[in-house]
């Protein structure tokens, strides 16, 4: 009689929509149903997902006693709840790592952000200690970052994060969009939440230094915005202000599929002078959108990028300026960048790669001899 295939335990603990990591959640559960039996539990789970999850609450004590299951733990911040059903599961464990953004980041802006930083940080040094747990970063210098809490390297995995970058391709082109960013002027696009890690004054001081080469442009910041973290906002308008691009600088809030699609479109450029990155999606959905990328190469960046764009080690505006003019001006550069990123999609991030390479990983995970040297650790 064939063995009965792991049940799999997915846990986070919100769940909502226009998220990179629940995307990721949903995705990898996708991704392992037609293979496996799966619960994806959640404290919070937005209404317009409440169909996709299950409330943790009404998880049976049994889901965490099974040595034969696996327990997959998205982590990125503190969740007492969640490390309290960790501790005692006796399944087998993958730490889904997401990273944590520094709380030093938030420090000048939001009590809270910072706070909730620092207890995602001290929480990622205990879940270090469950022994012979396996750790699936989304990126290299993810795992590094456990590594440095002594799990051996050994017992970490890399596995870039579950996307919708093609549900994103299959929306309409927005023409309200079109009509608002098409003609002369070009576009510097930089997508992310607007947040302090994300370095958006990097990327002003970039756009007021490309003005040398060509006055005619603007800098999109396309997304979402916190009330909590306005003053952060405020201080870069006034950045803005001081260096003479205010009325070059657009934040466009949160924002549509539909809008999102036209603006990677149409963009001249795709720029990343963020500060901290586990991972970054939006550098992905720029390379399956064909669109030429100039980004600073720290943290998790250039793992990412690869080699389908200019990466930038050594901070200097002018050095920046002087790429995006480049390919601006070269459209054959710009072009073969674009390839290069669309191939790179195509062999590394797209979805079925993704599932490919998660269910090489849930099977050496539930190898019996997996199962025993963890439970002999525990017992």
């Amino acid at each position: 009689m064939a063995s009965r295939a792991p049940a799999i335990h997915l846990l986070t603990p919100t769940l909502a929509p226009h998220d990179a990591i629940g995307n990721d959640v949903r995705q990898m559960a996708a991704a392992l149903e037609p293979d496996h039996p799966v619960n994806l539990y959640a404290e919070g789970i937005a209404p317009s997902l409440a169909k996709s999850a299950k409330p943790l609450h009404s998880a049976p004590e049994a889901a965490w006693s099974s040595p034969d299951d696996v327990l997959i733990y998205h982590h990125s911040m503190g969740w007492p709840l969640g490390e309290k059903i960790l501790f005692r599961a006796k399944n087998r464990v993958i730490l889904r790592y997401h990273n944590v953004t520094p709380s030093r980041f938030f420090a000048p802006y939001s009590l809270p952000h910072e706070q909730a930083c620092q207890a995602g940080a001290e929480s990622t040094k205990r879940i270090a200690q469950i022994p012979h747990a396996l750790v699936l970063g989304d990126s290299t210098f993810n795992c590094e970052g456990f590594i440095e809490l002594s799990v051996p390297a050994e017992n970490c995995r890399v596995l870039p994060p579950f996307h919708l970058t093609e549900e994103l391709g299959r929306e309409q082109f927005h023409m309200g969009t079109v009509q608002q960013y098409a003609g002369e002027l070009v576009n510097i696009l930089f997508v992310g939440g607007i947040k302090p890690n994300k370095g958006h004054a990097r990327a002003i001081r970039i756009l007021a230094a490309y003005r040398r080469f060509n006055e005619r442009c603007r800098l999109i910041f396309a997304g979402g915005m916190d009330d909590r973290l306005n003053s952060y906002v405020d201080d870069l308008r006034q950045l803005a202000a001081k260096l003479g691009v205010a009325g070059q600088v657009i934040f466009t809030g949160a924002i549509s599929g539909s809008q999102m699609k036209t603006l990677y479109t149409i963009a001249d450029v795709f720029l990343c002078t963020s500060e901290h990155e586990g991972f970054c999606v939006p550098l992905v959905e720029a390379m399956y959108f064909r669109t030429p990328i100039v980004a600073w190469a720290v943290t998790a960046v250039p793992e990412t990028l690869g080699d389908c764009g200019f990466l930038i080690e050594d901070w200097d505006e002018s050095v920046f300026a002087a790429r995006i003019a480049k390919l601006v001006d070269d459209t054959d550069l710009a072009g073969r960048f674009g390839d290069m990123g669309r191939k790179r999609y195509l062999s590394t991030f797209a979805p079925e790669v993704l599932k490919k390479k998660l269910c090489e990983i849930i099977a050496e995970v539930a190898q019996p001899d997996h199962v025993a040297d963890t439970m002999s650790i525990r017992q």
